[in-house]
């Protein structure tokens, strides 16, 4: 099922003014009772568990908490406060808006049975994770994790269509060009309804996934672009990191080197929490069921209260082996972020200290040709321009348009 758009635009025009003069609701109301929950799991840490019988009275203690009306409604809370994004708008259906958001934090004995309802199954759909409740001694104590770990999915949110038809209609995936694809795409609702039900699903889940990772607030830097789940993992992590504790992840070296992860990986270079990254191509097959040409690094996250003023880098690194080498680590401070990539704020690759070094000394007596969005950045009046008929010989040249490919020249 899809949305409404009349609904929607209703909806939303609904929450703009519940929200006007009004403080913003969001999973962070919680405090009082995530403190109750935090102050029960403290009690339930103290009994002794050297015997069985101790055992036993702590798994009796934790299903009474999971039944508690304190946890009930905490976890209701949060379900309707992500809910709101992903539920399905249509006409008749019932509806979370920040008024019901609002009443289910001052008493939420009094919210609707149906609000409740469609809260708890799109939660069972999306699987809905609260940190700071189901561990909530961990941010009640030291506000997060001491150590963070782990190895993210690397998937665009955005459904991929030659994907989703590859096993379930062949053709579709194949088809010639998009215009082709999308017209294929159309007739499966007279020529096979159940697989355009399910796409038209799988689209409708991609796009609440969307919407919440970038409307929501929780994802400022990752949620933007062509979303990728590593990013957004990657921002997480951070999030859930105790002031002096450390994350540590397996993610694409894009995350240091592409436009859409640059405003992520310029925070964390500004905040000084960039600790290391060590970046490996994947021909020695660290990950058989990748394909050679990826590219992926081990970054290293420090905590808000343990900045490092410089950061270590290692690119292009085929065993870890490499990683001892002194010559094949640089480093680089914020400084030197501005100072070599001042507009993209990303990560320049060197292969070697000594050409990380090079590069630095050349930068110092030579500034970058244009510095974006400084008044006195553009002393030559530098603008640029696409010329439309080169880019047009290239992709003729890739074989790309046309019958036949251009000749070499």
């Amino acid at each position: 099922m899809t949305d409404d758009k009349a609904v929607a635009s209703k909806l939303r025009k609904r929450n703009k003014i519940e929200r006007e003069g009004q403080m913003t609701f969001d999973e962070r109301s919680l405090p009082d009772r995530t403190a109750d929950l935090a102050a029960v799991t403290r009690a339930l840490d103290e009994v002794p568990d050297t015997a069985i019988a101790g055992v036993h009275v702590k798994a009796s203690r934790f299903e009474e908490l999971l039944k508690s009306a304190t946890y009930r409604e905490a976890r209701m809370l949060a379900d309707m406060w992500c809910a709101a994004f992903v539920f399905t708008k249509t006409g008749g259906a019932p509806a979370i808006t920040t008024s019901t958001l609002r009443l289910a934090a001052r008493d939420a004995g009094r919210v609707q049975a149906d609000a409740a309802s469609v809260a708890a199954r799109f939660a069972a759909d999306y699987k809905f994770f609260h940190w700071p409740i189901e561990f909530p001694r961990v941010f009640a104590d030291g506000g997060g994790f001491d150590v963070v770990l782990g190895n993210p999915p690397w998937e665009r949110v955005k459904l991929q269509e030659k994907e989703f038809f590859a096993a379930r209609v062949p053709a579709v995936a194949t088809a010639r060009n998009a215009a082709e694809r999308k017209r294929m795409i159309r007739a499966l609702e007279h020529d096979d309804p159940r697989v355009w039900a399910a796409f038209r699903e799988a689209a409708r889940r991609s796009e609440g996934e969307s919407h919440l990772l970038r409307n929501s607030g929780r994802y400022p830097l990752a949620g933007r672009g062509d979303i990728n789940t590593y990013a957004v993992f990657a921002e997480l992590m951070r999030s859930l990191l105790a002031p002096r504790g450390s994350a540590g992840v397996i993610v694409p070296s894009g995350i240091a080197t592409d436009e859409t992860t640059r405003l992520l990986f310029g925070d964390l270079v500004d905040r000084g929490q960039l600790s290391t990254l060590y970046a490996f191509d994947n021909r020695s097959g660290f990950f058989p069921a990748v394909g050679s040409i990826i590219t992926f690094a081990l970054l290293s996250i420090g905590g808000a209260s343990r900045p490092a003023t410089i950061a270590e880098f290692v690119f292009l690194a085929r065993s870890t082996r490499e990683l001892a080498d002194p010559e094949r680590r640089f480093t680089l401070t914020a400084e030197e972020f501005a100072l070599l990539n001042p507009n993209t704020r990303t990560c320049p690759v060197f292969r070697s200290r000594r050409d990380a070094e090079i590069a630095k000394a050349v930068y110092r007596r030579v500034p970058v040709l244009m510095r974006a969005g400084d008044p006195v950045g553009d002393p030559w009046g530098v603008s640029f321009t696409k010329d439309v008929r080169h880019d047009q010989r290239r992709r003729a040249l890739q074989g790309l348009t046309g019958p036949r490919a251009a000749p070499a020249v």
